[in-house]
């Protein structure tokens, strides 16, 4: 039983170290369902509006032709004036942070930049924007496009929420969209309803224009909407102090792209680089779990620029048995598996498939379950312990203290142990990897079974 217990055991570290079970980042809203609320059937011209928006667009430099006309000017107050002024608003604020990048592979790929507000209309910059319809991303690729433009998709990451990579794609479709109808308009229309889709509907009617599709309703009501809200939003875009809007954009991102090919827990980099969690994944929305994918030699991580060579000395050269993280948990009388998912933020299944049992399984007082904290949703509960992946499976951390949930005082010095790291030892006592490393004047993460480590400052006094 004992062999059984450690073969069973080793596997479940195996699969820990292959990322079993971690957790999906959640989704958001994407601002193209809201498009068929946008009505851009055209309503009576004014005059003295159609001429003032003519007079700016002839002084705002648009690199896409921009025509007015009753399906604009309706989609421009409806920005303006209307329900979509806070839509507006919020776009023009979040496009700061990508504007940059996004004007820099549109030019490079020969695609009018005015068409950064195609994204505007598709995902309002939301990076993990998904649509009803299962598009991602803040140009809104299907599946299969997306696999058509190089955007690989698995289970570990989903490079249409990579907002670089997502904009080469986006700009490349878009560039041969108006190769095949030598038309702007048309190839915004295809990019939302379909290539084969306008094809069929120019031939059927007999047009040539997306205007004239329009006014013989030859489109779904979506695609109707889509070329003039996207024309409304650049016109507006351009100039929106003309239009009532004073919005500062956010400041735009700073970043540099590094290779890692063994998994990794994004928790164990953001301490390793000295940054926020949160931070980290947010520059990396395409990263659906909370470790990086194993051996994928093209998985590339997004960090701050100027942090490529931290990243090789602090991430890269790291242990493997420093990487993942997992803690134990004791049945007690009471628990569930549900309770028990809850108590630590990760999910059922997170659960069930880090100790290949089933959701039917009984639970016995004093049974030792693996919780892959990897896979959890929200920080751990303060005061439990935290450890990495051991590297004997044999010796795994005390179930009785890490299933211990009331904070302790911290004893002055600690005796580091098989297995033991900076940073399990800092979640351990609740105090930060540059606390120890300051005050016991480390200048590495190594450490040596045996060796004392203090726990409180110089002076005596804990930390908090």
């Amino acid at each position: 039983m004992n062999d059984l217990v450690a073969r069973v055991h080793e596997m479940e570290v195996a699969a820990l170290r292959n990322g079993d079970g971690f957790t999906d980042q959640p989704d958001q809203p994407a601002a193209i369902d809201d498009l068929s609320n946008v009505t851009t059937f055209p309503a009576p011209v004014n005059p003295k509006q159609k001429e003032a928006v003519e007079a700016d667009v002839r002084t705002a430099m648009h690199d896409l032709p921009i025509e007015i006309n009753g399906r604009v000017l309706t989609a421009l107050d409806y920005f303006q004036n209307g329900r979509g002024r806070n839509t507006m608003s919020v776009g023009l604020e979040r496009i700061g942070t990508y504007r940059p990048m996004m004007e820099r592979i549109l030019k490079e790929e020969g695609v009018p930049v005015d068409l950064i507000y195609l994204a505007q209309a598709e995902s309002a910059f939301l990076p993990r924007a998904t649509s009803r319809a299962k598009a991602r991303g803040l140009w809104q690729f299907i599946a299969s496009r997306g696999k058509e433009y190089g955007l690989r998709q698995t289970w570990w990451i989903d490079e249409r929420f990579d907002p670089e990579k997502a904009t080469r794609a986006a700009a490349k479709h878009l560039s041969d969209l108006y190769v095949e109808f030598n038309d702007w308009y048309l190839a915004m229309a295809a990019y939302n309803a379909g290539p084969l889709r306008i094809e069929q509907a120019l031939k059927k009617t007999d047009s040539t224009t997306f205007w004239q599709l329009a006014d013989k309703k030859a489109l779904p009501k979506e695609t109707m909407n889509y070329v003039p809200t996207i024309l409304a939003l650049a016109i507006i875009g351009r100039s929106p102090d003309q239009y009532g809007f004073s919005v500062a954009p956010s400041p735009a991102q700073e970043l540099e792209r590094v290779g890692l090919e063994e998994a990794t827990d994004l928790r164990v980099i953001a301490e390793a680089l000295g940054m926020p969690v949160d931070q980290l994944r947010e520059m990396n929305p395409h990263v659906l779990r909370w470790t990086t994918p194993p051996d994928d030699p093209e998985f590339e991580l997004v960090v701050p620029k100027g942090y490529t060579e931290k990243f090789a000395e602090k991430v890269v050269a790291m242990p493997d048995k420093d990487r993942i993280l997992f803690r134990y948990h004791v049945v007690k009388k009471g628990d569930t598996l549900s309770v028990i998912a809850r108590k630590y933020g990760v999910s059922v299944p997170d659960l069930t498939q880090a100790n290949k049992i089933s959701v039917k399984t009984s639970l016995r007082v004093g049974q030792e379950l693996l919780v892959p904290m990897s896979g959890a949703r929200m920080p751990p509960p303060s005061g439990t312990a935290v450890a990495s992946n051991v590297a004997a499976p044999s010796t795994p951390p005390s179930p009785r203290a890490a299933a211990q949930t009331t904070p302790q005082a911290n004893p002055a010095v600690y005796r580091v142990k098989r297995g033991d790291t900076l940073f399990s030892i800092a979640t351990k006592f609740n105090v930060t990897v540059n606390d120890l490393k300051k005050w016991n004047k480390l200048t590495s993460t190594r450490l040596d079974v045996g060796q004392r480590l203090s726990l409180v400052e110089a002076k005596g006094r804990q930390a908090n």
